[in-house]
């Protein structure tokens, strides 16, 4: 399975400008910013599934991630779950 995801150039802007500052907090949460359409469209096209067929091609997203991130990709901060965080670019 492909997934396309299509990522805005400001968003692609704001990820480049956080990348080079070494903000992994903020690229991770435009990263899934960025994902959540992408994962929305893929569900709201997916023909009734199973809960077992569900579960299996998530798992198949979540797998393909964790190549990309790799396996010492550190949890979220407190911060970034935190109210301040999620709004943190949104004035």
């Amino acid at each position: 399975m492909i997934l396309t995801v299509h990522v805005p150039p400001d968003l692609e802007k704001k990820v480049r400008e956080n990348i080079s500052h070494g903000n992994i907090d903020a690229v991770r949460n435009l990263l899934i910013e960025a994902l959540e359409p992408t994962v929305e469209a893929f569900m709201n096209n997916t023909p009734d599934l199973s809960v077992e067929e569900l579960e299996l091609k998530l798992d198949r997203i979540a797998d393909k991630f964790m190549k990309y991130v790799g396996p010492d990709m550190p949890p979220l901060s407190d911060y970034a779950l935190s109210r301040e965080g999620i709004y943190e670019n949104h004035p």
